[in-house]
Order: structure tokens, then C-alpha cells, then sequence
């Protein structure tokens, strides 16, 4: 992924949704320790935000989480399928306005039916400028890292705060499997 030896961690999940909720929850303790020991009436109205062509499991995700589908913000993507990022930065400071609190950003590298990959420099600077998790799903693309010819759809992916991976879909691997990989230990 990019990050020095000193950071990241992550473990193997039955597929991609469980990896994303995963990212999902890890931002969630990572922001609001609290949540641990007084739940979620404890937080503010949370706000995440995913492109429309973002796979389903976020969405799902928050609502497992207890946050709720309605804390999904759906950005929007330009004719190729990529998130626009200034669509993002908008986003973030409408729902700033309406009293929510944006905390989580899922940028895809792959989407399921375009195979778009989302500008994730971009969309690392808007969520530093912001200080907001950034979870990058590469479920589907994730294993460009491994090519030197195709990498750099990839670029910005090391300024991640996690990764979702799966090597079943572009590396072959004849098993369903997962990775999620998050870069504060």
C-alpha cells in the first residue's frame, strides 16, 4: 500500500462488505472512543460519504453500525464513474450546515460496473483538509499494486487510513477472500 514499516495492520475477512464495515467501524472508535462503553446515543449525528457507484456494503455498513443509511452522503461521479472531488468538499460542507458531523470517506479504486477509479489524491487532500477517515475499497482494483504498468491508478492510495482488498477478483486466487488493512495500529 504505501505505508512505512512501522505502520499498518489488518486481517483476513469472508469478503469484501465484512472488510468495509470493517473500515467503518475502526473510523468510528479511531473518532468516538466512547461509542465502546456508552453507545451511540453518546455521538453526534454522524455523516460518511461514498460515490453513487460506491458498492452497496457501505451503505449496508452504516446501517449495521447503528448510524444509519441515512448518515450516507452519495457524492457525485463524472461521466466515467470517478468521484468528483470537488463534489465531495460540497458535500462535506452541506452537511456540516445541517448539523451533522463528517467523520468517513470511501473513495473506490474499481467500481463494480464501470471499473472506474476514483481520483484518490484528490480526494486524500479534501479529507485532509477536513481531517476525515479515508477508506479506500480495492476490492476489485487493489491488486494493481501489484503491476508496474498499472499502479499509478493507484496513486494516493498510501495516504489511506485503510484499505479494503480482495485478491480472489483480480489476482486469481481460487478462494474468496478479504483484506482489510488499516494503517494507525
Amino acid at each position: 500500500v504505501g505505508w512505512c514499516e512501522e505502520e499498518g495492520d489488518g486481517i483476513f475477512c469472508p469478503g469484501g462488505a465484512v472488510s468495509n464495515l470493517y473500515s467503518l467501524l475502526v473510523a468510528r472508535y479511531d473518532f468516538y472512543p466512547e461509542v465502546k462503553t456508552k453507545g451511540m446515543c453518546a455521538l453526534p449525528r454522524l455523516a460518511l460519504f461514498t460515490s453513487e457507484h460506491s458498492h452497496y456494503s457501505v451503505r449496508k455498513a452504516a446501517a449495521v453500525l447503528g448510524m444509519g443509511s441515512d448518515s450516507v452522503q452519495v457524492v457525485p461521479c463524472d461521466e466515467r464513474g470517478k468521484m468528483i472531488s470537488r463534489e465531495l468538499d460540497s458535500s462535506i460542507a452541506e452537511a456540516k450546515a445541517k448539523g451533522l458531523v463528517p467523520f468517513y470517506v470511501n473513495a473506490t479504486a474499481g467500481t463494480t460496473v464501470y471499473g472506474a477509479f476514483d481520483p484518490l489524491t484528490a480526494i486524500a487532500d479534501v479529507c485532509d483538509r477536513h481531517k476525515l477517515w479515508l477508506h479506500v475499497d480495492a476490492a476489485w482494483g487493489g491488486g494493481l499494486l501489484m503491476s508496474r504498468r498499472h499502479q499509478g491508478k493507484l496513486q494516493g492510495i498510501e495516504r489511506a487510513s485503510s484499505v479494503t482488498w480482495n485478491p480472489h477478483k483480480l489476482m486469481g486466487a481460487p478462494l474468496q477472500c478479504s483484506a482489510i488493512l488499516i494503517k494507525k495500529r
